[in-house]
């Protein structure tokens, strides 16, 4: 079941299309919002955004 959380997060990278810059809009580390997304994607089992370096 999703979060609250996990949502926002999720919205946050959707809305600046960066790790980066989403986790400075929701005030987290970068490598936090990552593994965030990472346990979200496992979770729901899709991966939800391209990487690219």
């Amino acid at each position: 079941m999703l979060t609250p959380r996990q949502i926002r997060h999720f919205i946050a990278v959707a809305e600046t299309g960066a790790i980066c810059a989403a986790a400075q809009a929701v005030f987290i580390s970068q490598s936090t919002l990552t593994l965030a997304i990472q346990q979200l994607e496992e979770e729901i089992g899709v991966s939800l955004f391209n990487r690219r370096a």
